[in-house]
């Protein structure tokens, strides 16, 4: 029979490993909360809250009103500043209610926005782990893209529903055709599609997106569309180099741009065929994974909040807490939203490799998922 101080120890005990879970809970809510609000707080009084939405977007919707091309010219110092649009037209529309606000609503509103969306990234992929919720508030990627304001967390939002309604056409179609349309880091997810047979989404995706795009761009008259190839070409010379994409990485390392190129043609490559082989096993999340990871391997410009995409893979391996969900913490040591330097450059992609690999490595990480949080 146990003694009563060993009864007594036991409950002690129990209540103690009970009770370390709420209160790292408590931690991380309280350091994301008193986080984010602070970074927000210290951005509006800047005039600096929504960078991307403030002086990029706004100001090209307004262009639209008023006849005038919301593209700039290929000499634009605003290029090399981050001002400039350099999107097809659809996103403009749906920022046309924004324009008679005043520039500092207009930014608290939509950052309101993507700080909801976040969180509905989370929710639709099934996590229900408070502690998840808090670390991804303290991602770099994440506070990066809620505090500029751009596509990134969108982004992440469409690849939690591709994922949740796989086996649906509609959903995941609407919003992959309309995601890659605004912003074409996506499209390595039309591999994973094809590579699990799901052709009909594609081709309505594809459609989806086509419709949208030349129809917004017969709205503005088909202003800029001859010259969209050449400026997204004069933005990757300017800014490839200086971002944490391979290509940067490896001009900090003493390398051309066509050396650059190439390994990102071989990451990238090797991620899509790893896509294949894993959907070939019927592992839709490791193919899932590998294409995400092959939209950022494929792009000629990586920015901190890129990497925001990366939430997803992770939610569907892990969606209980874990030190894993802290690992983009750590790029708070060389937090530079513009362009990088040195041993910065490197640090988002070997955050983003460990991140990936630990992924890859979980034992059949299509169960894990359906776990109950």
């Amino acid at each position: 029979m146990r003694s009563a101080a060993d009864v007594s120890e036991s409950w002690s005990g129990n209540r103690r490993a009970s009770s370390r879970p709420g209160l790292l809970t408590a931690g991380l809510l309280f350091l994301a909360v008193t986080l984010i609000v602070g970074l927000v707080g210290l951005s509006a009084h800047e005039g600096l809250l929504a960078w991307d939405v403030r002086f990029a977007y706004l100001p090209a919707a307004e262009a639209v009103l008023d006849g005038v091309s919301p593209y700039p010219e290929l000499d634009d110092p605003i290029l090399e500043d981050q001002k400039g649009y350099v999107y097809p037209p659809q996103l403009l529309f749906a920022l046309l209610p924004l324009t008679p606000l005043p520039v500092g609503a207009a930014a608290a509103l939509v950052t309101m926005g993507m700080l909801a969306l976040l969180m509905a990234t989370l929710r639709v992929v099934g996590v229900r782990d408070l502690r998840c919720y808090a670390a991804a508030l303290l991602w770099v990627p994440a506070i990066s893209g809620v505090l500029l304001a751009n596509l990134s967390i969108p982004l992440a939002f469409v690849l939690a529903v591709a994922w949740k309604y796989r086996d649906d056409v509609w959903r995941p179609a609407i919003g992959l055709g309309l995601a890659v349309s605004a912003k074409f880091l996506l499209w390595p997810m039309f591999v994973w599609m094809l590579a699990t047979r799901r052709l009909r989404t594609i081709v309505l995706a594809v459609s989806i997106g086509l419709g949208v795009t030349l129809g917004s761009w017969a709205a503005i008259g088909f202003d800029g569309f001859g010259t969209y190839p050449d400026l997204l070409r004069r933005l990757s010379e300017i800014q490839s180099t200086k971002s944490y994409s391979i290509v940067g990485m490896a001009s900090t390392l003493g390398l051309d741009e066509t050396a650059g190129r190439v390994l990102t043609l071989l990451v990238g490559a090797g991620l899509l065929a790893l896509c294949v082989v894993y959907a070939r096993r019927d592992d839709e999340a490791r193919s899932f994974t590998c294409a995400v990871a092959a939209t950022l391997a494929l792009s000629p410009i990586v920015w901190l909040h890129y990497l925001v995409v990366l939430l997803v893979p992770l939610a569907i391996a892990r969606p209980r807490f874990s030190l894993i969900w802290l690992l983009p913490v750590l790029l708070w040591i060389s937090p530079r939203p513009g362009y990088a330097e040195g041993f910065e450059t490197f640090l988002p992609g070997v955050a983003a490799a460990i991140l990936i690999g630990v992924i890859l490595a979980r034992p059949r990480a299509a169960s894990v998922a359906e776990e109950p949080a």
